[in-house]
């Protein structure tokens, strides 16, 4: 299985790396869902929900009149969703499903908005519009679909050696390239790719999560995993013998990056809001 994987097969989603980075960048990723305009008494989907992360402020924001109905792939994943939903939102009508954002297990116009957070990096250009319209048919007439997703040309990790990390950023997308996905280079194409599929964009906007030093604690338990991550990936990317021992040494003392005064993360996301052309 590679690594922080999912029993699906997607990279990078499984809980551990999800609570990580949800927890490093929780400011941001709530104040995006609350920019989208989900409403009280509202249905919502939380399409691919993974471990949970977002659950909790939806509720918040349908209140007790609305429900939430959350979906992922990977069955541990929505084990921890349901247990999340029945902690946080006790007695409200949630429940977390497994299924897959290609055949949406729910009837046509069910809900209000569904939410699709960074899901769209694993799908091809085509399971992305048979996605996207899966959506279009579970939303009432009217209802908001509102996608997020990472830009990962604009990653950032300050003092990483600027060529060994572009080096490797080339090569992470070429595997994208290779399998034929859209890759986490997307976000920033999402409009256009939501357009193309028959949505009319509402809102659109861009998120910058940045840390500088001194890092936090969860800047710093995300780093690491991701730092020890990048590692283990880049032993498989043709890269010069100096890059693998580069990340070989930062996995093995990642501290060294996180305590330098440089310290610096940035990481850029988009979330696009859109309804169904003539909807």
């Amino acid at each position: 299985m590679t690594r922080n994987a999912t029993s699906a097969g997607h990279e990078a989603s499984n809980a551990g790396w999800l609570d990580l980075h949800f927890e490093s960048s929780r400011p941001e990723y709530e104040a995006a869902l609350r920019a989208v305009g989900i409403s009280k008494g509202w249905s919502v989907l939380d399409a691919g929900c993974g471990s949970g992360g977002f659950l909790p402020h939806i509720a918040e924001l349908v209140g007790a009149a609305g429900s939430l109905t959350a979906l992922d792939l990977a069955p541990e994943n929505v084990e921890m969703a349901d247990a999340l939903l029945a902690a946080t939102a006790p007695g409200a009508p949630a429940r977390a499903h497994v299924g897959n954002v290609l055949a949406l297990p729910f009837a046509d116009a069910t809900f209000d908005c569904v939410w699709s957070a960074n899901v769209m990096q694993y799908l091809t250009p085509a399971e992305f519009r048979q996605a996207a319209a899966e959506a279009g048919r579970v939303l009432k007439p009217g209802g908001l679909y509102a996608v997020k997703e990472f830009d990962s040309t604009s990653l950032q990790i300050r003092p990483i050696d600027y060529g060994i990390f572009t080096r490797f950023m080339a090569a992470r997308m070429e595997t994208f390239r290779k399998k034929g996905v859209l890759g986490t280079d997307c976000g920033s194409r999402l409009p256009a790719l939501l357009g193309d599929a028959g949505w009319e964009i509402v809102r659109r906007r861009g998120w910058m999560v940045e840390r500088w030093a001194p890092a936090g604690i969860h800047t710093r338990n995300y780093l690491r995993d991701l730092l020890s991550y990048f590692a283990s990936v880049a032993a498989d990317y043709d890269l010069p013998s100096d890059d693998h021992r580069y990340w070989r040494d930062l996995a093995g003392a990642p501290d060294r990056l996180l305590e330098s005064p440089e310290f610096c993360y940035r990481e850029f996301f988009t979330v696009v809001v859109c309804r169904l052309e003539g909807a």
